[in-house]
């Protein structure tokens, strides 16, 4: 019986013992069981948060490459603006007069025609103090109508010359040779950039005859289907509708057609007369002589109004007179 007894309790030692062997004495937990449990809990943390730390670096790499790629970007466009402003800048310079070599070599784009000093140009012998005052006529004859040209200025050789813009930024002499090879062979452009001292537009309904009826045209002082300028502000002038398209015309239209048909030359050269310091041209004087023969020869001031209208000639303001 003892024998049996001492048995039973060698075998319940026996598997007290291995069961010992087989648990976690720390947990209590089946070791091979439980450590699969902790190990993907462990892994799934340190993967989210390794997702969190790869996401913030991911984020953090791009917004510095995205700086980096927008740094030069910015740059690029600030140096391109900086660029563009001195562009402006210096074309404000050529443009206003206060550059004084401005018109040194200087050629209009798109054109072989060269810009000289101003007041180079300007006709010699006319006096503006010879103008008689505005009496309703669209123009006067100046020097009983003969132009200021003289026998060396004679010649066949096509040229194109315009005035450097003085300190106020305002027009002076136009003067070409005009000929076939000078005229446009194609319309004439868009020049409404173009915007000459005096310009302060005002709509007249029922006065001014235009549709629409606004008081001041970009005036080419050289017409374009003389010359073929299209946005050339050395060559355009704020005039009155009036002016531009009634008392020019008439001389513009004679030399026009009297080169088309003959094929000769014709010097012609635009002079507006400003006075002091005044922004609007009084109007402009015109001269013209073929070389060939004696069939075109015109001297004439053009008077810049508008019948029904005051102009303020300081500076373009104006109203129903």
């Amino acid at each position: 019986m003892k024998s049996k007894v001492a048995n039973i309790i060698l075998i319940l030692v026996l598997g007290a013992l291995l069961f010992t062997a087989c648990v976690d004495p720390g947990t209590g937990h089946d070791e091979q069981a439980g450590a699969g449990n902790w190990e993907l809990i462990e892994i799934t943390d340190d993967e989210e948060s390794a997702s969190e730390g790869a996401s913030e670096n991911a984020q953090q790499s791009a917004g510095s490459t995205e700086a980096q790629t927008e740094m030069p970007a910015e740059s690029a466009s600030e140096s391109a603006s900086e660029s563009a402003q001195k562009s402006v800048e210096k074309a404000a310079d050529d443009t206003d007069g206060t550059a004084s070599d401005a018109w040194a070599e200087e050629e209009i784009p798109a054109s072989d025609a060269a810009v000289v000093p101003h007041g180079s140009l300007f006709p010699e012998g006319f006096d503006p103090e010879d103008i008689p005052e505005y009496s309703g006529k669209k123009y006067v004859l100046i020097n009983d109508g003969v132009p200021f040209f003289s026998d060396e200025d004679m010649t066949v050789e096509t040229f194109e010359y315009y005035s450097s813009l003085d300190e106020l930024g305002r027009c002076g002499t136009a003067y070409a040779n005009v000929c076939r090879e000078l005229m446009p062979t194609e319309k004439r452009g868009d020049i409404s950039e173009i915007h000459p001292t005096g310009w302060r537009q005002k709509r007249y309904d029922g006065i001014v005859d235009a549709d629409p009826p606004y008081l001041y045209n970009r005036s080419h002082l050289i017409a374009y289907k003389l010359a073929g300028e299209n946005a050339n502000i050395y060559n355009l002038i704020t005039g009155t509708r009036y002016f531009n398209a009634e008392g020019m015309t008439y001389v513009e239209d004679k030399v026009t057609e009297y080169v088309k048909n003959t094929g000769n030359h014709v010097l012609y050269r635009v002079t507006p007369v400003f006075v002091d310091k005044e922004l609007l041209s009084r109007g402009v004087l015109m001269e013209a002589k073929s070389v060939e023969d004696d069939r075109i020869s015109f001297c004439e001031f053009v008077y810049n109004v508008q019948p029904g209208i005051y102009i303020d000639y300081s500076d373009g303001y104006s109203k129903i007179n």
